[in-house]
């Protein structure tokens, strides 16, 4: 879903010294898982996939896994055609035409308002029952949240970032965290004393919630879209740039799918819905616990709080530069578009950005919603269907552009690969609508929640009818 302008497109960096410093394969890699932050969709996302689905949960991510691989197919054929650093905007472009890139653009603002405001309420719940577990302060989750905006907000505007050594760092630690608890369930064995592979059986994985399981465990992924986005900052990107997008999925998808299978065998696959729903925040932590010991859970905890600072950071960062895009481009005002004289930075853009999620996550608090089941799983929802329906749009822009100019692209490439993406995104798109009741948790309005991406979109086709006679400049979005 990093759909935005890369750093050197912000300060106008020369290309020949990122090349003298370009990444390889590995590099790549690092970068963008580290920014998706497994351990954070690990312990925010599977929870509401296990009370959908489950025993069944890790077949859904393996599920997920095999969609992402089939969709990157069309996508980084796409990728390698593509003069700029592009995403997914930028490609729908190429394919479907300009309105339908407008559309797009509308429909990845409302994704990332939602997604950004959704993991400000689970950090807030971590961060809150960090600080009750490691020094007794027992403050509301709306504290936390304010604080933590409050904090983030001055560095976005001055454009500080974590160092890619420090988002490596905690990578690394929280992957391992987690992968000691897989070891520890791995050698104590299971809930009953073995393993059961009943997960993976097609009864479980398509049951009656895959429809919203299949969205949060997709939502999981939102980020290996983004190796486009460095190919001008990697070497050789045509081969870079594919080989880090399917290796990426890979590591990501085995991760997902061992560590909700041992979870799933070490609480016991009758009783998973169960412990899941009744709490879904802390119940892994739970199982470090039973497993792993007390002292695992307290490192458990301040590894969540940072790996969720980082990812807020980053992921305020980015929606700065995505709306300072939107305004060099021409779809918003210009003068969101202006970056700082000083530090560079798109100033305007995280000026709004922060106003917004304040708005956004101020609401929920004076409402006082639960942040885990309202703010969380309700936002998450609508900003993962958003991104569904933008690769939905992508896989079939594929097929359009390679109608258009073959280039010497295979059929499975050029046609076959994007058409099953499409069509199997299509599906999860409708058995996630049918399913939002399940969000509503007895507040009717929650479940029409959905209708704010199609709104969006028409917004944003909207805008172009009104806009019909004015140059967009696409190559600045990416």
């Amino acid at each position: 879903m990093s759909n935005v302008i890369p750093d050197n497109a912000v300060q106008g960096i020369d290309q020949s010294k990122l090349r003298s410093s370009a990444m390889g394969t590995g590099g790549l890699v690092f970068t963008v898982v580290a920014m998706i932050g497994p351990m954070a969709a690990f312990l925010g996302a599977t929870p509401l996939v296990f009370m959908l689905s489950g025993a069944g949960t890790a077949g859904v991510y393996l599920l997920a896994t095999a969609l992402f691989l089939i969709f990157a197919v069309g996508y980084v054929a796409l990728a390698r055609r593509s003069k700029t650093a592009s995403g997914l905007i930028a490609f729908i472009v190429k394919g479907l035409g300009i309105r339908a890139g407008v559309a797009a653009a509308y429909v990845t603002l409302l994704t990332y308002v939602a997604v950004l405001s959704s993991l400000y309420g689970i950090h807030a719940v971590f961060l809150q029952q960090a600080a009750m577990e490691l020094f007794g302060i027992d403050l509301p989750w709306g504290f936390w949240a304010i604080i933590t905006l409050a904090i983030l907000t001055p560095l976005s505007y001055n454009r500080v970032e974590f160092s890619a050594r420090i988002m490596g760092v905690l990578l690394v630690l929280a992957v391992a965290a987690i992968l000691v608890l897989d070891v520890a369930i791995l050698v104590q064995g299971g809930a009953g004393g073995g393993f059961t592979f009943e997960g993976f059986s097609p009864q479980l994985v398509f049951g009656p919630g895959i429809g919203l399981a299949a969205l949060f465990a997709l939502g999981s992924f939102v980020g290996v879209e983004a190796t486009p986005v460095f190919s001008e900052e990697v070497r050789t990107p045509q081969k870079t740039v594919p080989r880090a997008t399917y290796i990426t999925i890979i590591v990501l998808g085995v991760f997902y799918v061992l560590s909700t299978f041992m979870v799933s065998n070490a609480v016991g696959s009758d009783k998973i819905v169960d412990v899941a729903t009744e709490n879904p925040t802390g119940f892994i932590l739970d199982v470090a616990g039973a497993y792993v010991g007390p002292i695992w859970v307290k490192i458990l905890n301040v590894l969540v709080v940072t790996s969720f600072f980082a990812i807020l950071l980053g992921f305020a960062n980015v929606m700065s530069r995505y709306v300072f895009a939107l305004g060099r481009a021409g779809i918003l005002p210009a003068a969101v578009g202006r970056s700082h004289k000083k530090h560079q930075s798109p100033h305007i853009g995280s000026i709004v950005t922060a106003i917004t999620v304040l708005v956004v996550v101020g609401a929920f608090i004076l409402a006082s919603a639960d942040p885990f089941h309202q703010l969380y799983a309700w936002l998450i929802a609508v900003g993962s269907l958003g991104v569904l329906l933008l690769m939905c749009a992508s896989s079939i822009a594929v097929v359009m552009y390679f109608k258009k100019s073959p280039d010497g692209e295979n059929v499975w490439t050029a046609t076959i690969a994007p058409v099953i993406a499409a069509i199997a995104f299509v599906v999860a798109i409708v058995l996630t609508i049918l399913n939002f009741s399940f969000l509503s948790g007895g507040e009717g309005f929650a479940e029409w929640l959905w209708v704010l991406v199609p709104l969006s979109a028409v917004i944003g086709l909207i805008v172009r009818s009104r806009q019909r006679n004015r140059e967009l400049s696409f190559d600045d979005i990416s």
